[in-house]
């Protein structure tokens, strides 16, 4: 059974060197933390009373730092999970699982849930769609006790027409009583923390109206639920407009426990920003990781108190690179990681990774001139060395600092568009 699209972020297909290549999106970043050289702008004071304040715990687990990898459908195999757990994420999640077919063991639906638990892992929640508790129970119990599972989370969240459809995801949003059954069950089943990843509400209600999530929060946190994930649109908003953080603000003050913000993180300075301002306890991050999973390590740097996010992301900063800026240290670590994320995806799917490799490698160049090109290229490549040399050659500063000074001249040819 194919597992549905995601709520948390819109469905996208997914050390030493390869062959012939070093060792070891382009980021969809927009925001702007300052120029090369520039302190990030954030409240420092905030950020040492959210660091007294708060207990990075959800249940029995303790978690090092912040900042959680959100469940994407399509994105967060095993290989996207380690490449965030290698760069910092405190916590992993699976893509969504549909809970009637890991309860009846599904090949496909187990194969989502495979799992490193080498050194330099952190741990892996498995989140789960569904809408009969004795099957959401029963699901969680193979997460668990036979993929290892740290954490389960439940979906309340997803917004896709085919899920709603059928009564999963936000649908439950319009049977509290049926998303608190659920929850219930499930808390009782597995002796791991179970959490939720819902939205405010299916729709947004009336004027004056508080949205459902700042009721059933606390029914939620009753039932035995650790923490909260809150995308704060409604599901009738889908992806549409801005997430509202007040909300998420108004829900951490009315429960116990800790809430998860998402939504709208483009960056480190944003995140950090979010976590300070809105009484969240973690930021989860979703599509901004897309080509840029060391954007954790980026918001671990100003969360320990650097002055700013490193000098990788400074010539991502929301404008076009310039030869005078630090393009040889960016290129050479999203060819590094371009290399290894390849790499991971062959060890999991063989030969076959190729296919999903022509939609990945694409992420490590977006942004960059020529970028149209690399990806007309890559997707006849049917060999990933062969597409590997190609990443090497799109990211050669040479090619790319002249393609830049080429355009300062005025050459319409290399627009970094392609």
């Amino acid at each position: 059974m194919r597992n549905p699209p995601n709520e948390s972020d819109r469905p996208a297909p997914e050390a030493p060197g390869a062959p012939g290549l070093p060792a070891p999106d382009a980021p969809e970043s927009r925001e702007e933390p300052g120029a090369p050289g520039k302190p990030a702008d954030f409240d420092r004071e905030a950020l040492a009373r959210f660091k007294r304040e708060k207990t990075l715990r959800i249940g029995s687990l303790e978690l090092k730092n912040p900042f959680v990898l959100a469940p994407m459908a399509g994105l967060t195999n095993r290989p996207y999970r380690v490449l965030a757990a290698e760069f910092g994420a405190a916590l992993v999640f699976s893509e969504m699982a549909s809970a009637v077919a890991l309860s009846r063991r599904g090949k496909g639906t187990l194969r989502l849930l495979e799992n490193d638990k080498g050194e330099g892992s952190c741990p892996f929640g498995v989140q789960l769609f569904g809408k009969d508790p004795r099957t959401m129970a029963e699901a969680a119990k193979v997460a668990v006790f036979e993929r290892g599972a740290d954490l389960i989370d439940l979906n309340f969240a997803c917004p896709a027409r085919k899920v709603v459809r059928s009564g999963h995801g936000a649908a439950l949003l319009k049977d509290p009583g049926l998303a608190r059954s659920i929850s219930g069950a499930v808390v009782k089943a597995v002796p791991v923390p179970v959490t939720v990843k819902t939205r405010p509400d299916f729709a947004p209600p009336p004027e004056g109206t508080d949205p459902l999530v700042l009721t059933l929060g606390k029914e939620l946190e009753e039932e035995g639920i650790a923490a909260i994930t809150l995308h704060p649109r409604h599901a009738t908003q889908a992806f549409g407009g801005v997430a509202d953080w007040s909300l998420v603000e108004r829900l951490a003050a009315s429960v116990g426990i800790p809430v998860i913000g998402s939504g709208d993180i483009d960056g480190p300075v944003t995140a950090l920003k979010r976590l300070l301002n809105h009484g969240a306890t973690f930021a989860m991050l979703g599509r901004a990781t897309r080509g840029r999973p060391w954007l954790f390590g980026e918001c671990l740097e100003l969360y320990r108190g650097a002055e700013r996010a490193g000098p990788a992301s400074e010539p991502e900063s929301g404008s076009r690179p310039t030869p005078g800026e630090k393009l040889p240290k960016t290129l050479a670590l999203r060819l590094r990681t371009g290399v290894r994320h390849a790499e991971l995806l062959r060890d999991y799917l063989g030969e076959k990774a190729v296919f999903p490799l022509r939609t990945i490698l694409t992420w490590y160049t977006r942004d960059l001139p020529g970028a149209a090109a690399f990806r007309n290229r890559i997707v006849r490549e049917s060999d990933i060395g062969r597409q590997l040399e190609i990443l090497a050659e799109a990211l050669s500063f040479e090619r790319v600092a002249e393609s830049l000074r080429e355009r300062q001249c005025g050459n319409p040819e290399n627009d970094p568009a392609g």
